[in-house]
This record gives C-alpha cells, sequence and structure tokens, in this order.
C-alpha cells in the first residue's frame, strides 16, 4: 500500500505503463481490441499527469503528456472508422430491404475500410518510430520518481481526493459552459470537452477509489460512475456526429455521379435520433449526479 501520494500515483502509472506495452503486439497485428486498450492506456497516462500535476516538479510531465497524446492520436484512426462502420452496418440491417437503395452499403464499406487501413499503417508508422521509442524510455525514466514534488509526500487518500475533486469542479464548469441548443455546432463541440472533462474524473476517481477509506471511497465511486455513464452517453453522440459528417458527405457524392442517394438520408436522419436520445441520457445521469 502507498503511503504517500506520489506513490499511488505511480503505481497507477507503472500500471497503465505495463498495459500500453501489453497491447503493442496486438495493434501490430491489426486487432481492434488491443488498439482501443493500446489507446484507453495512453490516454489514461495523459490524463493522470494532468490530474497531479501539482505533485511533480512545475512543467516537468508537459513533454510527456505531449508525446502522449500523439500516441493516442496515431492509435484513433485505426479503430474509430471500424466503430462508425459497426454502427451503420447496424442500422442498415434494420432497414426493410426496399428502403436499401443504391450502392450506400457498398460505399460506406468502401469509404471507412480505405480509412482503417490507412489508419493502420498510420499506427504501425507509429509504433515503429524512434519517438515512439523515446516515448517508452522517457516513460520508464519518469517511474523513478524524480519529478515529484514537496506535494507528493502528502497522505495519499486525502491528496489524491483533492486532486479528483478539482477534476469533478472542472467538468461542472464544462457542463455550466455549454451553449444553447440553438447553436448547434457550437453545443457538440461544448459536449465533446465535457466527455473530455468526465473521462479525466473517472480516471482519478478510479485511482481515488482504489486507496479505500470508508465514505471518501464510496463517494469517488460513485463519481467515477456517473463520470463513465457521461462518457458513454456523449460518446454515442460524438461517434453520431462523425457518422453523419461521413453519410452527409456520401450523400453528396451521389448526388454529383447520379447514384440514388436515398438510404444515406435514411441512416443520418437515424443517426439525428441516436444523437438526440443520448444528449437526453446525458442529462439524465448529470441531473442524477448533481441531485
Amino acid at each position: 500500500m502507498a503511503t504517500t501520494a506520489g506513490e499511488a500515483l505511480l503505481a497507477y502509472l507503472a500500471e497503465q505503463s505495463a498495459e500500453l506495452r501489453q497491447h503493442e503486439s496486438g495493434v501490430r497485428k491489426n486487432d481492434a481490441e488491443s488498439i482501443h486498450k493500446m489507446r484507453v492506456a495512453a490516454r489514461r497516462l495523459r490524463s493522470l499527469l494532468a490530474t497531479g500535476r501539482s505533485l511533480f516538479a512545475k512543467g516537468s510531465a508537459d513533454e510527456l503528456r505531449s508525446e502522449l497524446r500523439w500516441l493516442s492520436g496515431a492509435l484513433g484512426p485505426a479503430r474509430d472508422p471500424g466503430v462508425v462502420q459497426a454502427r451503420l452496418k447496424e442500422l442498415l440491417a434494420e432497414e426493410p430491404d426496399e428502403l436499401v437503395l443504391g450502392p450506400a452499403p457498398a460505399r460506406i464499406d468502401e469509404e471507412l475500410d480505405a480509412a482503417a487501413a490507412a489508419g493502420f499503417e498510420g499506427a504501425l508508422e507509429a509504433l515503429n518510430s524512434k519517438r515512439y521509442k523515446q516515448l517508452l524510455s522517457a516513460l520508464d525514466s519518469w517511474l523513478d520518481g524524480g519529478s515529484l514534488s514537496e506535494k507528493a509526500s502528502r497522505p495519499p487518500r486525502k491528496a489524491i481526493r483533492k486532486l479528483s475533486a478539482k477534476d469533478e469542479a472542472r467538468l461542472r464548469r464544462a457542463v455550466e459552459a455549454l451553449p444553447a441548443e440553438e447553436d448547434r455546432p457550437a453545443r457538440d463541440e461544448g459536449l465533446h470537452d465535457v466527455r473530455k472533462a468526465a473521462k479525466r474524473l473517472r480516471y482519478s476517481a478510479e485511482l481515488a477509489a482504489s486507496l479505500g477509506g470508508g465514505c471518501g471511497a464510496k463517494n469517488a465511486r460513485r463519481a467515477a460512475k456517473a463520470a463513465r455513464r457521461i462518457q458513454t452517453d456523449l460518446g454515442q453522440l460524438q461517434d453520431s456526429v462523425v457518422a453523419r459528417t461521413l453519410l452527409a458527405d456520401l450523400g453528396a457524392r451521389s448526388l454529383r455521379s447520379g447514384e440514388n442517394g436515398f438510404t444515406y438520408g435514411r441512416l443520418h436522419a437515424k443517426e439525428e435520433g441516436i444523437a438526440v436520445q443520448a444528449e437526453a441520457d446525458f442529462l439524465k445521469t448529470w441531473r442524477k449526479f448533481t441531485a
């Protein structure tokens, strides 16, 4: 059991560093689950370095966070097209045969298969790069604990809960700053910011809960659960935004080429409904969490 906040945070970071390395071989085989888990590990590392920045020498984590952001960004295009493809296949399967007109299913697959293939090549290029090897080396050096500040010597439970409370306040500010529904593009961007803030709270609250401590741990588990639910709800909305952008583009192309674009419109309308429900689910979760 960690006796200081610095030890607790470094132990968590070490777990995520091991998780990141564990899934590298799967990423190289283009395994979707491995790509997802490696990306999550990179995000967790980056998020906790941000949450715990007061436990480190000022500015010492900035470069490492930047490199973890690069890695996460390199992995995303290898998996994200598959996520959109799966949801559109599901929507297409629900459509009556007589309403699936033109080459829409084939065009969607062609577009997303090509995007996923290009994304995988980009992920491989990142993993084979000198930059990635330097990132792993930097992680190893960081885990030696040489960058800890004086605050890192504080008792772990209280210090980590305080950091998580700041993440909760950050989430609340993001929700309060949401633009009105009438400004849909700005609101979608704001909801994306809320989702990112929820991820950050989830990770820090999970760490706080893992340290135990009765009522404090219970509150941390509650915050982590709510943040995870918000992340899921708004993930549905974000995926819908991406899917609708693709469908609108394919529909415009079909118009120019003389193909039947009816099905793109059908799917776009369904995605709009999914987005409305996802936002409603988020608001319900938020009201319950803040009650």
